[in-house]
């Protein structure tokens, strides 16, 4: 039985560590000084050159999850989490 308790802890800790680690960590600005949604994906697609599958919004972050083509013209997957306010780019996976 106490082995069972240590391995739960374990997998517990363990998923409780992956959630804090996923994220981007962003500036808080009032939502008024945000950019816009529509200004954001404007610069995501024809400034960074990401193909935008699905946008969202993390806590004080906006987030895509889509593609990229690199330099040799084969696409990968990424999710990328931008400042809300500035459009820069805060955490790239």
């Amino acid at each position: 039985m106490k082995n069972l308790i240590s391995i739960v802890s374990i997998v517990v800790l363990s998923n409780f560590s992956s959630f804090a680690l996923a994220g981007a960590d962003c500036k808080e600005y009032p939502k008024a000084e945000w950019m816009s949604v529509l200004d954001l994906q404007k610069r995501i697609v024809n400034d960074y050159g990401f193909t935008i599958k699905r946008f969202k919004i993390d806590d004080e972050c906006y987030e895509i999850y889509g593609w990229e083509t690199d330099g040799s013209g084969k696409e990968q997957k990424i999710e990328v989490y931008f400042d809300a306010k500035t459009g820069d780019i805060v955490k790239k996976k």
